[in-house]
């Protein structure tokens, strides 16, 4: 039997919209390439029971394929574990987002892959490169050679990636707020953004001591903007696009409206939007009031997913 004649205009209204609704609103994917991590911070938010796996290169592809398939110009922003710990990332998974996708690109990373890596990264992306988000962990890191590193990575983007930008990120680790003090000039110093980043333990922030908290408002100030630190506040009950026109996916195609969503999601969640390596991904119709009391990234603040304002704690 022939489908009814409104079937199709049923399917054409459910079609998410190929426009972001807010004209300051930059559609973002946060790729989590790949669990496998080369350190192992004893402040990591991720089990080490997560830390592990990289995707098949033929999953890969096929997400990238999902991507390509995305409206518009997205910014896809790709972490881990950390996304440098396989070959196939920079081998195989950036060019073929080069190739396949119209898409901007950016990372998070520890920072530890061989310069001739990361210079080889910003010849493949070139002007589609927009940020490259540091993250300073003193527990395997030397802070001189990772400015030297940074230095010269900045002279390879000048050649090549122009208009990105370069974020040192750091976590108030508790007992080493005095040794970020010093950090924070010599990065500041040598022309870079630092970014302190409150420390998250299980599904909400570590409950510093009075002591601790007076420590961090010496490296931050009363700042609360989060382009200037990440205080993981709450946007409950506030309007957000994620599911729409932000979302997470991890290394097997699994696609998330949100981190929080991926962390506390039970099986069959709304929150779940399916697999994009499975073709079974739906992107949200559009947003909703945030229903979390934490959001843990400042991307989708940043990227004008989060329509407006947030509660802090007074901290």
């Amino acid at each position: 039997m022939n489908a009814p004649w409104w079937s199709s205009l049923v399917r054409w209204l459910e079609r998410p919209p190929a426009r972001p609704p807010f004209d300051d609103l930059q559609p973002t994917v946060e790729w989590q390439v790949a669990g496998r991590c080369n350190y192992d911070c004893t402040y990591c938010i991720q089990s080490p029971a997560r830390r592990v796996g990289a995707p098949e290169e033929g999953t890969a592809r096929a997400i990238v394929a999902g991507l390509a398939a995305l409206p518009g110009v997205w910014e896809i922003k790709m972490s881990g574990g950390e996304p440098f710990a396989f070959a196939g990332f920079s081998r195989w998974i950036i060019p073929d987002l080069i190739e396949k996708t119209s898409h901007n690109i950016s990372f998070l990373t520890n920072f530890s892959a061989p310069l001739h890596i990361l210079e080889r990264v910003c010849e493949l992306t070139g002007e589609r490169l927009r940020i490259t988000s540091a993250s300073l962990h003193l527990e395997h890191t030397d802070p001189s050679a990772f400015l030297e590193k940074a230095a010269a990575y900045r002279e390879a983007r000048a050649r090549h990636n122009p208009r990105s930008s370069f974020v040192v990120n750091a976590v108030l680790v508790p007992g080493r707020l005095e040794a970020l003090g010093p950090v924070k000039e010599a990065v500041e110093a040598a022309g870079f953004c630092f970014f302190p980043q409150w420390m998250k333990v299980g599904a909400g922030l570590y409950p510093y001591s009075a002591r601790e908290l007076a420590q961090i408002r010496a490296l931050t100030g009363d700042a609360r903007d989060p382009a200037e630190v990440n205080r993981a506040p709450s946007y409950q009950g506030v309007w957000c696009e994620a599911g729409a026109w932000y979302f997470v996916v991890d290394q097997r195609g699994d696609a998330w409206s949100c981190r929080t969503a991926k962390r506390n999601a039970e099986p069959g969640d709304p929150a779940h939007l399916g697999n994009l390596a499975d073709g079974t991904f739906r992107r949200r119709l559009q947003g909703a009031p945030c229903p979390f009391d934490i959001c843990p990234c400042t991307v989708p603040a940043n990227r004008g997913v989060i329509r407006h304002g947030g509660r802090f704690d007074e901290l």
